[in-house]
């Protein structure tokens, strides 16, 4: 049996779910947390464009997720908190 490496960046959402490990959000879905949407990650999202989108900083999304150490390093398919 091959064994194929996978380039986590060309992965679409359902794809993600084969990927072990990981940063940047949760692989599960979150608890419901008071004035906060859960969000899962889209292929190409950056903290910048949602806390654009969101009327919000990148610090607070950060502080939002504590799971998130890199602000660069976010993975599509993986679930966040946006504020409301």
């Amino acid at each position: 049996m091959e064994i194929k490496e996978m380039n986590v960046n060309e992965l679409n959402v359902n794809e993600m779910e084969d990927v072990a490990g990981g940063v940047g959000g949760s692989r599960k879905v979150l608890p419901v947390k008071r004035n906060c949407l859960i969000y899962r990650i889209q292929k190409g999202d950056t903290l910048s464009f949602l806390a654009s989108n969101n009327r919000t900083t990148v610090k607070k999304l950060m502080a939002l997720n504590p799971s998130i150490k890199n602000a660069n390093d976010i993975t599509a398919g993986y679930y966040i908190y946006l504020p409301i």
